[in-house]
């Protein structure tokens, strides 16, 4: 009950402020550092007169409109990997098997900062950084479980009857495969979530549009004027933390 009303008021407040306020891209130093309740300014302005609301609103829109399509897009493509083995098992597990562990050994963070620096600044980028960083480790959970579908009796059968291997792709193997990827999608959300507003802090480009700068830019920007106005440094971290925690919760009801 209490997840559930904390996550109601938290994307209800995002919805309305996005149709009612305007987007935080304007420069207003009259009215800068204003404290919350002021008039036009619930929760007041940071150093640039931009309201503190509307910032905590859109950068938290841009953060779910690169995360969710981000897991989405590593899912698939781990899955189309791992159809390899299926379509290819000797030739696949002598190619992927080095590629993947290599992957894995390399920290995810290190290997997105890489992508970062070869791409353009962009949200795609952050995507494809997304993407390189845990396509590995959800490559290896999807071939698992590929494993034991594949030792079960179904299978045997259809092969039995001549079912070529994209026939048990999308027949048998995509079926099975249903909680796996909800599983996968969901626990990895709090992890992007954190890894998008990592790369906002450092100044790269997460806001999708002309929406303001992401929550961990609104962060950066805020940090050494805290004294002057809290609530742009506190407002983008409970942004942050409402988001993983939503999520993440939502991830445990799944498992259960």
């Amino acid at each position: 009950m209490l997840l559930n009303s904390i996550r109601i008021l938290f994307f209800g407040t995002i919805v309305w402020g996005i149709l009612f306020l305007p987007v935080p891209s304007y420069v207003d130093l009259t009215n800068n550092n204003l404290p919350i309740f002021s008039d036009g300014f619930m929760l007041g302005t940071d150093r640039l007169g931009r309201n503190n609301l509307a910032l905590f609103c859109y950068g938290s829109m841009s953060t779910i409109l690169i995360v969710v399509p981000a897991r989405l897009l590593t899912i698939l493509f781990s899955f189309l990997v791992s159809t390899l083995t299926l379509v290819f098992p000797k030739r696949s597990d002598f190619f992927l098997s080095g590629f993947v562990s290599v992957s894995l050994a390399i920290p995810s963070l290190l290997s997105a900062l890489i992508v970062i620096s070869i791409l353009p600044n962009n949200p795609i980028s952050i995507m494809i950084a997304i993407l390189v960083s845990d396509w590995a480790v959800v490559y290896e959970s999807l071939t698992a479980k590929i494993r034991e579908i594949r030792i079960s009796p179904y299978i045997a059968a259809s092969l039995c009857f001549g079912a070529k291997p994209y026939h048990l792709i999308v027949l048998h193997y995509l079926p099975a495969l249903r909680s796996m990827f909800r599983f996968l999608f969901f626990s990895g959300l709090p992890t992007v979530v954190m890894t998008t507003a990592l790369f906002s802090y450092l100044g790269i480009q997460t806001s999708v549009g002309d929406t303001g700068p992401g929550l961990g830019e609104q962060i950066s920007f805020s940090k050494d004027y805290f004294d002057k106005s809290p609530f742009s440094v506190l407002l983008p971290i409970i942004a942050i933390l409402t988001l993983v925690y939503s999520l993440g919760s939502r991830n445990q009801k799944h498992e259960t």
